[in-house]
């Protein structure tokens, strides 16, 4: 009987019950990791048919690349600079340029783009989407059309042609209902792990990053060709006092981005979130009109 019963045992191993458990809880395992997998290969395709769409975008309508204006030089500073930072409740990493840049003193430079280009390029990009406003180019950096929705979730996850995705679109805060011409205007767009979108804003952490890439250049709906020389860049919270847009002019704005350009005519800052763990950190650049 004693041999009988540990053969049994032998041959059966585990109790049932635990077997059980064991294979079903590897199939929940098996089951996750396919579906995990399977969500990492849809948001591949995603990304890999977003970059697609906005190179195809640049090569149907190169607007930057077929019109690029050479930025006004910054006047060169005495040395007596101001402290250019941004006075705000963000914590953590802050970019400070010293400089005494008074933009009042700029020639005016607010030209337009050939009217056979207005009509070729920037018609073209508004009967493929109503929404564009504009186009936004840092040279080397960042390449991309602009749009405006109805409110700030549209474009976080569909691109400029319409098709869901999870790079968005850059697009306007839809508080800015006088576009460009705004006091302060502010964009949008996703840090990507892929570098792409507005990923690259969270290297203007670095001032050599800043030094070597300062101008931005948009193009607007209407064809007026801007050019904005970036002056900071800070890591804030997500629901920090700059994101209210609450100015009344550029002067006011200017009071509180202290160290500010004197005689900024107004204000373009581009939003992104942070490789931080925090998911309400954001990174802030801040670029003032120079002319």
């Amino acid at each position: 009987m004693q041999k009988l019963y540990g053969s049994k045992e032998k041959g059966l191993g585990l109790p049932i019950r635990e077997r059980v458990f064991y294979i079903a809880l590897v199939m929940v395992g098996f089951f996750l990791i396919s579906s995990a997998s399977s969500d990492l290969i849809a948001e591949g395709r995603e990304y890999t048919a977003a970059y697609s769409e906005y190179e195809q975008l640049r090569e149907s309508y190169p607007v930057i690349t077929t019109y690029r204006p050479t930025a006004p030089q910054l006047p060169t500073s005495n040395g007596t600079g101001n402290d250019m930072t941004i006075q705000s409740k963000a914590r953590d990493s802050e970019l400070t340029i010293d400089t005494e840049a008074d933009l009042s003193t700029m020639p005016d430079n607010d030209p337009q783009i050939p009217d056979s280009l207005q009509e070729d390029l920037l018609a073209g990009l508004a009967e493929e989407n109503p929404d564009f406003v504009g186009w936004i180019s840092i040279e080397g950096v960042i390449d991309y059309p602009v749009v405006r929705g109805r409110d700030n979730s549209r474009y976080l996850r569909v691109t400029f042609t319409g098709q869901r995705s999870g790079s968005g679109a850059i697009f306007m805060d839809y508080r800015n209902t006088m576009g460009f011409s705004e006091p302060v205007c502010l964009l949008y767009g996703h840090n990507m792990r892929d570098g792409s979108m507005f990923a690259p804003l969270n290297r203007y952490a670095d001032p050599a990053f800043l030094a070597d890439h300062p101008d931005i250049t948009i193009v607007t709906s209407n064809g007026k060709v801007l050019e904005y020389r970036i002056f900071a860049a800070k890591q804030v919270y997500d629901r920090d006092a700059t994101y209210d847009l609450d100015f009344a002019d550029a002067k006011s704005a200017a009071k509180a981005f202290s160290g500010a350009p004197e005689g900024a005519i107004n204000f373009l800052l581009l939003s992104t979130c942070t490789p931080s763990i925090e998911k309400s950190d954001r990174m802030l650049v801040f670029a003032a009109l120079v002319g």
